[in-house]
């Protein structure tokens, strides 16, 4: 970009599309360290999902500045539409994170953010779905039908479940990701007819040390 004198006239967006590796099982466990954060690549947790973003636009970023505010890769499509100033005429999940680029203290106005994962990953993390709205944040194992509920401002490390003791708290959030994913159509699981339980084995390894 310097070298062809676009720096100054381009956008250029860092990130990541999950967090780090992090088996369940098998030898690759402990393959990459996330902490503080929970877990890895494909789980529930933020250890999965909470990545690096970093973006810098000359004359529009203010430099050295951090913005709080949480964001997701969905906002892209948006932000690149608005930047190079064209209309979309496209139903779209995201929103321009340029209110965000230009004043980092902005706020989106956007009540809660969804993640939907209705299947199995290597890595032995299982299937869910998952909410936040402001700190709090919710996830939903569908393997067992079980609610977990965590305060990022105060767990970060998602240690300490609060599900059994803020139980409005859980309700209201279902409420809310229920209605989500009927917007969007959400798929859910489904029965494999070709499944063979008697010759279906999961054996959890221990991590060597």
């Amino acid at each position: 970009l310097d070298r062809n004198d676009l720096s100054e006239n381009t956008l250029v967006i860092f990130t990541s599309d999950n967090g780090g590796l992090t088996q369940r099982y098998g030898k690759l466990d402990g393959f990459t360290d996330n902490h503080p954060l929970r877990r890895g690549k494909g789980s529930s947790y933020e250890g999965g999902v909470r990545v690096p973003m970093i973006a810098k636009w000359p004359g529009v970023t203010p430099k050295g500045t951090v913005c709080k505010e949480p964001v997701m890769g969905i906002d892209f499509f948006p932000t690149f539409v608005e930047a190079a100033q064209q209309k979309n005429s496209q139903e779209i999940d995201g929103v321009s994170l340029l209110p965000l680029f230009r004043n980092p203290d902005a706020n989106l106005k956007r009540n809660a953010l969804f993640w939907h994962y209705p299947h199995y990953h290597a890595g032995g993390d299982g299937p869910y779905s998952a909410i936040r709205m402001g700190n709090w944040r919710l996830v939903h194992h569908f393997e067992d039908d079980s609610d977990q509920l965590y305060h990022l401002g105060k767990d970060l490390s998602e240690s300490s479940d609060q599900a059994q003791k803020k139980t409005e708290q859980v309700a209201e959030m279902k409420r809310v990701m229920a209605d989500w994913q009927n917007s969007v159509g959400a798929q859910f699981l489904t029965e494999n007819p070709s499944f063979d339980k008697d010759r279906s084995t999961q054996v959890e390894k221990k991590p060597k040390r």
